[in-house]
């Protein structure tokens, strides 16, 4: 979903949370009081919190989720927002409302941020603009672009590519915007097209013509996007003629940064040495004032964390021994920074015979998990005695999930730059833990990998603030634990 549709929908949350106050402080405040006179601290701080934990359920994927799903995660930061709110409230006596008022507002602000949702799903696609159409220059990882088009641009229509026609494979007949006789003279402007060859289609489309047609392709079908797949230009007056013509207003972009701008992700089929050494970002190593920065902040929080955990770390204990004998503290060999191992300590979510059979992933409803363990997996729960390792300095709050040297060996082998990851510390959550599920396979090990080489690469304080929050939102909001 594009950022300047977010920042709508955004606005219009803005407007129903301000409406809500409006209409619960008329109802339930004598005449003389007004609410954004006289109460200007709270009604700000409810503001700000409803605003905070709309963004931390994710309630924005608005159109990309079924609107159940959607009704769900609006519940439930409305839910989070009141509780916050009268927390403080009853904290700050001169901030505090009457109790009703707080259960007029959530009603309010529920059927209000339900309803705009209800009739974006409604209309949406009479209001969707028109598509956009893309040329593709090159072939090398069409079927990544082609995913990352359908899943977050899916109004955008592929009209082909031009390069080499046997890289992706020979194109159909015809490709979109033909006439009848592709081989017969171009408009007025344009420069001849090859003809297209017969067989199956490229996840690239078409084949429009070779690199040095590129011009001919534009002018033909006028596209609204060139997207770059293979930045190897055949000679340097095509990369020039490209550059004119962004100048001249064509959108001409990189894949991998579409990728990243749209996906959040760096894409690793992708990359090489020489784009990882060019590109910015990847440089915490480099810069220690960062590295002390962050250090500092992981003792803060991890303090702060064990005290305000240790109750429910003590509950949970309790639990996990009253369901099945053992252990409560679960000890595991990890991989941490520049691929050291060293101790993990979780809660213990798996029966004592888990691994009787070696080590395996933990697949969807793992029998091996006790049920205690699920709930636990769910919350992220078993994971706060790490904070243990913070203090000793082997993980941070924030980066890639250590993973055990079994797995390693056997993702490095498969997936390239898999060992970037161990560049930064290890943490208890991170992007690729707030992004997607707990990973089973060697695929979603790589999808992983693409957000953790997002987290190394961008690193910085809005990131991991941004990241803090999502967690809040998936400790609420429990899905995807295995």
């Amino acid at each position: 979903m594009k950022s300047s549709t977010r920042i709508i929908f955004r606005f219009v949350d803005l407007l129903c949370i301000l409406i809500a106050l409006a209409i619960s402080s008329r109802l339930m405040l004598p005449p003389y009081l007004e609410i954004f006179a006289d109460y200007t601290g709270a009604s700000t701080f409810t503001v700000l919190i409803f605003l905070l934990s709309f963004y931390m359920m994710d309630c924005y994927n608005v159109g990309r989720e079924d609107f159940r799903d959607s009704c769900v995660r609006v519940l439930v930061a409305v839910v989070v927002g009141i509780v916050a709110a009268g927390f403080a409230f009853y904290t700050f006596e001169h901030w505090r409302f009457p109790r009703m008022m707080f259960v007029v507002q959530m009603a309010v602000n529920l059927t209000l941020s339900l309803a705009w949702r209800r009739a974006y799903f409604l209309f949406a696609r009479r209001t969707r603009t028109k598509p956009g159409q893309v040329v593709f220059f090159g072939s090398r990882g069409a079927q990544r672009a082609r995913s990352v088009l359908e899943e977050y641009e899916p109004e955008t229509e592929i009209l082909g590519y031009v390069g080499d026609a046997d890289a992706t494979g020979s194109a159909p007949a015809h490709a979109p915007g033909d006439r009848a006789d592709p081989a017969g003279p171009p408009a007025s402007g344009e420069g001849p097209v090859p003809p297209h060859t017969s067989g199956k289609e490229s996840p690239a489309g078409p084949h429009l013509g070779a690199a040095e047609d590129i011009f001919a392709v534009i002018g033909r079908f006028s596209p609204t996007r060139v997207i770059i797949l293979d930045s190897v230009f055949p000679d340097r007056n095509t990369a020039h003629g490209l550059f004119n013509a962004k100048l001249k207003g064509l959108n001409v972009v990189d894949i991998r940064g579409l990728y990243e701008r749209l996906a959040a992700r760096v894409p690793v089929d992708l990359i090489g040495d020489d784009l990882l050494l060019l590109e910015d970002g990847f440089n915490l190593n480099v810069n220690a004032a960062v590295r002390r920065l962050k250090r500092a902040s992981d003792i803060c929080f991890a303090l702060v964390l064990s005290a305000a955990a240790l109750p429910v770390l003590l509950a949970v204990a309790l639990l996990v021994r009253c369901e099945s004998p053992g252990p409560v503290l679960y000890r595991q060999r990890r991989v941490g920074l520049y691929g050291r191992e060293f101790t993990v300590y979780k809660i213990r979510s798996m029966r004592l015979d888990a691994e009787k059979n070696g080590v395996a992933w933990a697949g969807k409803n793992d029998p091996r998990v006790t049920r205690i363990g699920r709930f636990i997996r769910k919350t992220r729960i078993d994971e706060l005695p790490q904070l243990v390792n913070v203090l000793k300095g082997e993980m941070s709050l924030i980066g890639p999930r250590p993973e055990r040297m079994e797995f390693v060996r056997e993702l490095s082998a498969v997936i390239p730059y898999y060992d970037v990851r161990h560049s930064v510390k290890p943490g208890i959550t991170g992007w690729a833990q707030v992004c997607c599920p707990y990973g089973a396979s060697v695929e979603d090990a790589r999808l992983k990998l693409e957000y953790d080489l997002y987290y190394i690469k961008n690193m910085s304080i809005l990131l991991e603030a941004k990241i803090i929050l999502k967690t809040i939102g998936v400790v609420l909001f429990p899905k995807g634990a295995r």
